[in-house]
């Protein structure tokens, strides 16, 4: 479902109120209600779920849309998620996703002996350094000191990067959500306890996944690596890195002193940064230098980081810029659709620095019960997008753009809409039922 704003202008819609039904009409509606439920068949997801490519997807999408079921049905299996066997592979695993152009990604999963089916467990991914190297193939290499990451409580998948692709590049953004996909296919993966972690670039590439790609991850972890490498043009960052996008998410950040390339120096200038625009951080200099030798210090309190960060899937607080809306629009439940300077931009300039350029748009949202208010600046349209989990559908919602309303009524739930972005999430926690497109006034 889709409510926006015509020709430029705010829209309101006027809200209608309820009148108040006898107790013995509003008993007999719930009755009736129950019968036609009853009456309806289960929606079978067992297709959907089995789907091996996004064309299966968008068919047993349409074929469930097509059987008209009842939308709470449908969200209810969805949240209560598939099937999940006991007899699965175990151990240490190399296995390969292949993104949608074809290219092919390599990774390690390390999955507990003692796995559990009947539990949801956390995943860190781990995401290795020296990647301007050739693809080393089959065999694993890449991921040294397996043991140090060995766990009985969390999965483990160590990906793979060379030259060809890089962990701030969009096939790698690309490959890391198809892996974490891939994997919720066969294992309970406790979808809000998904944290990224690397090693010097790979801790450089947590930081991108941070500026670019925050959704799927409750925490990242980066180890002797810099947001600075992303700001040099020679290492091929895919897009510009907006400090606003880093408010609110947790980092633990560990640097040497003596580090040839990321010394802790030069590392305490973005630390002040991040103070300003309010990042939840954890910094751990160590006396050492590019290396990991501080890892047995560390490795306690680097777990009960782990532990205490459970993403919400919802924050009622979110900070979004972007410098075109053709490459990660999105982060969590608002998309920038269309950039481009609305009335009024001078008096939000403040937002300007939190942005990386003067072509960027950036959206600060926050949600109270029904109420969503947005300062946008050089946005020109954007999109909510509307969980059950967050709003009482049953209630209006209002979204205040830039001081003004731009929608206020209630929001009939889509099946179709639900669907389609559980297919892309693939997340039990994090679903929608309405997308709302807003104008701020132009």
């Amino acid at each position: 479902m889709r409510a926006g704003a015509e020709g430029g202008a705010v829209r309101r819609q006027r809200v209608v109120p309820a009148v108040a039904a006898p107790a013995a009409a509003l008993a007999l509606l719930a009755l009736a209600t129950a019968a036609a439920r009853a009456q309806t068949a289960a929606p079978d997801l067992q297709a959907w779920w089995a789907a091996a490519n996004p064309a299966a997807l968008a068919e047993a999408t349409s074929q469930i849309v097509r059987s008209g079921p009842d939308f709470e049905d449908v969200y209810e299996a969805l949240a209560a998620g598939r099937h999940y066997e006991r007899d699965v592979p175990l151990g240490t695993l190399e296995l390969t996703h292949t993104n949608r152009d074809g290219f092919l990604h390599r990774y390690i999963l390390m999955v507990p002996a003692s796995y559990d089916p009947s539990r949801s467990y956390p995943v860190r991914m781990y995401l290795h350094g020296g990647v301007f190297r050739p693809d080393p193939g089959a065999g694993g290499s890449w991921f040294r000191s397996p043991d140090r990451f060995a766990s009985e409580d969390h999965l483990v998948i160590a990906p793979l990067s060379w030259s060809e692709t890089l962990w701030w590049q969009a096939h790698q953004v690309e490959n890391l959500r198809g892996i974490l996909n891939d994997l919720k296919g066969t294992y309970n993966i406790d979808e809000n306890r998904v944290h990224a972690m690397g090693v010097s670039d790979g801790g450089t590439g947590v930081y991108f996944l941070a500026f670019r790609d925050p959704t799927p991850w409750s925490s990242f972890l980066p180890f002797i690596g810099s947001p600075g490498v992303l700001m040099n043009p020679a290492v091929g960052a895919d897009g510009r890195m907006h400090l606003g996008n880093l408010k609110n998410r947790p980092f633990f950040i560990v640097n040497g002193e003596t580090d040839r390339l990321y010394p802790v120096s030069s590392i305490r200038p973005w630390l002040s940064s991040f103070d300003a625009i309010g990042v939840d951080y954890e910094f751990r200099p160590q006396q050492s230098g590019h290396d990991v030798s501080w890892w047995p210090s560390e490795a306690e309190r680097i777990d009960r980081f782990a532990a205490e960060r459970r993403r919400d899937p919802h924050p009622e607080s979110m900070v979004w810029a972007m410098e075109s809306p053709e490459a990660y629009p999105r982060a969590h439940w608002l998309i920038i659709d269309e950039l481009g300077s609305t009335r009024g931009d001078a008096e939000r300039d403040a937002l300007s620095a939190w942005v990386a350029s003067a072509d960027s748009g950036i959206l600060w949202a926050t949600r109270e019960g029904n109420t969503v208010e947005v300062l946008a600046y050089q946005v020109r349209r954007f999109r909510v997008l509307v969980s059950p989990d967050a709003f009482d559908l049953t209630r209006p919602i209002r979204v205040e753009v830039n001081g003004s309303v731009a929608f206020d009524g209630l929001v009939s739930p889509s099946v179709e809409t639900l669907l389609d972005w559980a297919g892309r999430d693939q997340d039990r926690t994090m679903l929608y039922a309405a997308e709302l497109t807003l104008e701020p006034v132009r």
